[in-house]
Parts: structure tokens; C-alpha cells; sequence
């Protein structure tokens, strides 16, 4: 049986490729068609701490398709009609959340 093959504006080894590596305690895992996961931890649920989801959009014209989630509940979601702004945007959003947590983490140590 032939498997079928979704169009996409972008292509998924290139974006794969050009999604920077994951900062700080942020982890990075790539899958298959395109699918860039970051997730950051979290010492106190069961859900991670933040999780990005990067991938080709498939659902309307835009090239990208950017997922967040803060803990276990959705944070909304991006659509970027280009790799180069979905990269900036996911850089900027990795190190605002890192902060962010070091802040918090350094608050609760006071």
C-alpha cells in the first residue's frame, strides 16, 4: 500500500535543519515529517514545564506552525509564512520562557 504524502509550503529537512538547538535545560527531539519538539521539564508536574511544537503547516497557506503548551494546558498558536520569522520567533520564545523559569526559580530560593 502506497503511503500518501502531504504537500507542504516548506520542506521539512529544512526546517528540521534550521530550528536552533535547545538552550539551557530546554529538550530538543525531531520527528518525522517536519516535527520539532522542545520541551523544558518540570521538577513539579506531571506535565513538562513548557513545550514548543514546531512544524510545516499543513491546515492553511502559511510555511510553519508553532504550538505551545504551559504545562498541561494549550498556549496558543502561530503561523509563520516563513521559516526565517518562525526561527526568530522560536529562538526569542525558548529564551523568554528560560528566563522566565530562572527567575521564578531564583524567587522561590530567596
Amino acid at each position: 500500500m502506497a503511503s500518501e504524502h502531504t504537500e507542504t509550503a516548506v520542506d521539512p529537512d529544512v526546517l528540521i535543519e534550521r530550528l536552533p538547538t535547545a538552550p539551557g535545560r530546554w529538550e530538543r527531539s525531531d520527528e518525522s515529517g517536519g516535527i520539532v519538539e522542545y520541551r523544558l521539564p518540570s521538577d513539579v508536574s506531571p506535565c513538562t514545564a513548557a513545550k514548543l511544537a514546531v512544524r510545516p503547516e499543513i491546515l492553511s497557506d502559511a510555511a510553519v506552525r508553532l504550538t505551545r503548551k504551559r504545562g498541561c494546558t494549550d498556549a496558543g498558536s502561530d503561523r509563520f509564512d516563513s521559516i526565517d520569522t518562525a526561527v526568530r520567533t522560536v529562538e526569542r520564545e525558548l529564551q523568554r520562557v528560560r528566563r522566565t523559569v530562572e527567575e521564578s526559580a531564583g524567587a522561590s530560593n530567596s
